[in-house]
């Protein structure tokens, strides 16, 4: 539980991040202060990334391959339906 509430306070400030960075894109002429402190919000995205990724429960390769291969399953079906309905 606390693990999902530090991910939502992540997720949370890199919203208010982006608020700010889309003033600073948005601005005709940056003073030297807000450029500074867009290299600051940069380098601290930076860092929540880093940090939603150590708290990110990590999904095991074994059931990724399961979902790769029933795609693969998938679509070779509907590739036969296809080629049964065309033909």
């Amino acid at each position: 539980m606390q693990q999902q509430k530090s991910l939502t306070i992540l997720y949370e400030e890199l919203r208010t991040l982006q608020v700010f960075d889309r003033v600073h894109d948005y601005s005709a002429n940056p003073d030297p202060l807000e450029t500074q402190a867009h290299a600051v919000r940069q380098a601290r995205r930076n860092q929540i990334m880093a940090e939603i990724k150590r708290l990110k429960p990590q999904e095991p390769k074994r059931s990724r391959s399961l979902r790769i291969g029933s795609a693969a399953c998938v679509c070779a079906a509907g590739y036969a339906v296809l080629y049964l309905l065309l033909r």
